[in-house]
């Protein structure tokens, strides 16, 4: 049995559990993540399928794309996750994650909608 990472909004409202070994962090720099996040968004990516999620009751949904949604916490306004609807993963914000999460920010996605006030994260092979 796979050790599980934890993560929880700011409020605790919200609580979820993922794979350990979800893929690494993923940076994006597209431009409904900066309307969202105020800054680019530091994902974990895994199957929905794969996710505990405890507290959905208090997420409020809006749908962002044709093929995605978001998901943030009613109570405390924290922007929890977000759904790709094609793929059937959700993509839990980083910063969520309780502790070290062993992982490294392994790839940048939608560079060219960066913003020019911050420089591109580093990537770990």
């Amino acid at each position: 049995m796979s050790k599980n990472l934890h993560a929880s909004c700011h409020c605790g409202t919200v609580r979820i559990a993922l794979p350990s070994e979800a893929a690494g962090v993923l940076a994006c720099h597209c431009g409904d993540c900066l309307k969202t996040h105020g800054n680019f968004n530091a994902f974990l990516a895994a199957p929905v399928a794969d996710v505990s999620l405890d507290g959905a009751e208090a997420l409020v949904w809006y749908q962002s794309s044709e093929t995605s949604r978001r998901a943030f916490c009613g109570t405390c306004g924290a922007r929890v996750l977000k759904e790709v609807t094609p793929t059937g993963r959700w993509l839990i914000s980083a910063g969520l994650v309780d502790g070290p999460t062993g992982r490294r920010i392994i790839k940048n996605l939608w560079e060219q909608s960066m913003p020019d006030w911050y420089d591109l994260p580093s990537v770990v092979p």
